[in-house]
C-alpha cells in the first residue's frame, strides 16, 4: 500500500464559531465596521481581521445548519450580531431567536433576501443571502442601505451590481484595502463569494458548507507564504528521510481517532514511524505552526516526540516515533493471542507512572497552562524500558472542541466538559483516572451499551466499591499477587480521587505522579 493513498480530496466539515456570550468580545462586527464616519476617527481593520471575522462566522453558520437533522435555521444573520471570539474570529450570536417572533422584524430589511421579504419566511438560503451581505459589507464597510446622497438609501447589493467591468471594480472596495496590492486577488474572490450568496434566486446561492471552504481557500491565498507545503522537522532533528520517502512508504492502519487515523509507515531504509493525519484542523497555517512549535518542545521521555508536520490546504499530517510495543489500549483490550497481554503488576505500576509523569510534564508547560485534551489508553504506549508514554498531546486545541464533545460516549470524558465544552487540566486528571481504572479492572472504559444507556467503568467501580465488593474489580490477572493486594488497593483509591465529580476535587498532577511512585517505592529522579 502506498502512503500517496492518503493525500484525498479535503473532507469540508469545518469546526463551527459560534458561541455563549461570555466568550466573546463586547464589540460587535458592526462596531468595528461603522465607528467614526472617515479618517482616524475609524477603527482599522485590516485583511487579515476582516478574514477571520468572515471565516469565523461561516463557520459558525456552517455548523448552525448542521443541527436538527441539517433543518435548524439563524433567521437573524447581520454585522450586529456578529463578534469576536477570544482568537478574533467572528463568532455568531443571537441563534434561534428568530423562530420565537411570528414573522421577521423588517427594519433590518438591508439583510432580508427578496423572498422573505415577499414571505415572511426564512431559510437557511436565506441565512446565505443574508451572510452574503455580511461580505459586502466587510469588503466596501458600507452599510446595507447605503446613502449615496439623494432622497432614499440604496440597496447595497444594487449599489455593487452597478459597478461594472474589472477597471471600476476598485470602486467598490473600501478604501482601507486599495492600500495593499497583494491581496487584490483575494478581495475580488472574496467579492465574487459574496456575489454568488445574495443570488436573487434561492437555489442558486451555495449553501454554508460551500461558502466556508471558499473563505478558506481565500484564506489559504492569504498565508500561503507562512508555511509552504513542506514536511517540516522539529527542534533541529535532521532524520535521515524526507516527504518523497513518506510518499513512498508503505502503510498500516494502526487505529482510528476522534482527531483522524494514525499509520504505521516503514521506509525504504527500513526504518518506522507513525503518521498521523488529521481531520476536521479549524486552525490556520501559521496558528498550527504555532501549536506544532509548543508540542515539539515538549521534549521529555514520558512523551511521545514530534518528529515533524506538514501542513498544506487538502492534508496535515504528523509525525511520532514509533514504539513497537502497541498501546495500552490493545495490550489490555486485544483480542487474545493477538494484540493481548498478560500485563503483570509491576509493569502496570511502570506503565501509570510513566504516563502520569508525561501528563504532569505537559501540564507545566506555556504557563502552566498547557491541556492534553485527549488521555486514554489508545494513547499510551510503552517506552524500550516499559514504563507509559503518552501522545497526541494538545490536538483538542487545532480541531475544537466540539470533536471531543463528539466523543463523550468513550467514558473518558469529564463530566463537566460535557457541560462548559471546556478542557481543562483537570478534565486530564479525571480521564488519566479512567486509565487507572482500566489498569487496575482489565475492563474498558465502556462495559457495554444497551439501547438508552452505556454503562460507563467508572460507574461500574464506584457502585461495586460503595458495596464494599472491592475485590469484584480487580482484574483476575492481579489476583495472583496476593502480598501485592495492601498496594492495590491504595492504587484503585488514587484512581477513585481522579474520577471525583467535582474537579476541585481531584488531585494535581503531580500529586498523583507522587502518589504512585509512593506505591512503586521509587521516585521521579530514580
Amino acid at each position: 500500500m502506498s502512503f500517496l493513498m492518503i493525500f484525498l480530496t479535503p473532507t469540508i466539515n469545518p469546526q463551527s464559531t459560534y458561541g455563549k456570550y461570555e466568550n466573546v468580545t463586547v464589540q460587535s462586527n458592526a462596531f468595528f465596521i461603522y465607528t467614526g464616519k472617515t479618517g482616524k476617527n475609524r477603527d482599522p481593520l485590516d485583511w487579515e481581521m476582516r478574514l477571520r471575522i468572515a471565516v469565523g462566522a461561516a463557520r459558525g453558520i456552517a455548523h448552525i445548519h448542521k443541527q436538527s437533522g441539517g433543518k435548524l435555521v439563524h433567521g437573524n444573520i447581520k454585522s450586529s450580531n456578529i463578534f469576536l471570539n477570544s482568537q478574533k474570529y467572528g463568532c455568531v450570536s443571537d441563534l434561534g431567536l428568530a423562530s420565537m417572533i411570528p414573522s421577521p422584524i423588517m427594519r433590518n430589511a438591508g439583510y432580508h433576501a427578496p423572498e422573505v421579504k415577499n414571505t415572511r419566511n426564512v431559510s437557511q438560503a436565506s441565512d446565505v443571502y443574508s451572510f452574503g451581505i455580511l461580505l459586502l459589507e466587510l469588503l466596501t464597510r458600507k452599510s446595507p442601505l447605503h446613502d449615496i446622497g439623494g432622497d432614499e438609501a440604496v440597496d447595497l447589493v444594487k449599489l455593487v451590481n452597478s459597478v461594472n467591468g474589472k477597471e471600476q471594480t476598485a470602486n467598490v472596495f473600501d478604501v482601507e484595502l486599495l492600500k495593499d496590492r497583494n491581496v487584490e486577488e483575494q478581495m475580488v474572490k472574496m467579492l465574487e463569494t459574496g456575489m454568488s450568496c445574495v443570488a436573487k434566486t434561492p437555489r442558486r446561492r451555495p449553501n454554508m458548507a460551500q461558502v466556508v471552504k471558499m473563505i478558506e481557500d481565500i484564506s489559504m491565498m492569504n498565508t500561503r507564504n507562512g508555511l509552504q507545503p513542506k514536511l517540516v522537522f522539529i527542534g533541529g532533528l535532521n532524520p535521515d528521510f524526507d516527504l518523497e520517502d513518506m510518499l513512498r512508504a508503505s502503510l498500516e492502519v494502526l487505529g482510528r481517532g476522534i482527531f483522524g487515523t494514525s499509520y504505521k509507515a516503514t521506509l525504504e531504509n527500513g526504518s518506522t514511524i507513525v503518521v498521523k493525519r488529521l481531520r476536521e484542523v479549524i486552525v490556520t497555517s501559521i496558528e498550527f505552526q504555532q501549536q506544532m512549535e509548543v508540542i515539539g518542545r515538549l521534549r521529555n521521555e514520558s512523551v511521545a516526540t514530534l518528529m515533524a508536520y506538514y501542513f498544506s490546504r487538502a492534508e496535515k499530517l504528523m509525525v511520532y516515533d514509533y514504539y513497537g510495543a502497541g498501546s495500552l489500549s490493545s495490550m489490555l483490550h486485544g483480542k487474545i493471542g493477538e494484540n493481548k497481554i498478560s500485563l503483570d503488576w509491576d509493569t502496570r505500576l511502570r506503565i501509570a507512572g510513566g504516563a502520569a509523569r508525561g501528563i504532569a510534564h505537559i501540564h507545566t508547560q506555556v504557563g502552566q497552562h498547557l491541556v492534553h485534551g485527549n488521555v486514554k489508553a489508545s494513547n499510551i504506549f510503552l517506552t524500550t524500558q516499559g514504563y507509559g508514554c503518552v501522545s497526541d498531546v494538545g490536538l483538542a486545541t487545532l480541531v475544537g472542541t466540539n470533536l471531543v464533545l463528539d466523543s463523550r460516549s468513550s467514558g473518558y470524558l469529564a463530566p463537566e466538559v460535557t457541560d462548559t465544552e471546556k478542557l481543562s487540566q483537570a478534565s486530564d486528571v479525571y480521564s488519566f483516572g479512567v486509565v487507572l481504572l482500566e489498569l487496575f479492572t482489565g475492563k474498558p472504559s465502556i462495559l457495554s451499551e444497551d439501547k438508552d444507556k452505556a454503562i460507563q467503568l467508572v460507574s461500574w467501580v464506584t457502585s461495586v466499591v460503595h458495596e464494599d465488593w472491592t475485590v469484584a474489580v480487580f482484574d483476575t490477572e492481579l489476583l495472583r499477587y496476593p502480598n501485592m493486594e495492601e498496594a492495590m488497593v491504595k492504587f484503585l483509591q488514587i484512581a477513585l480521587h481522579c474520577v471525583k465529580r467535582v474537579p476541585e476535587h481531584r488531585p494535581k498532577m503531580s500529586e498523583v505522579v507522587r502518589m504512585l511512585e509512593d506505591i512503586s517505592g521509587t521516585n521521579s529522579e530514580a
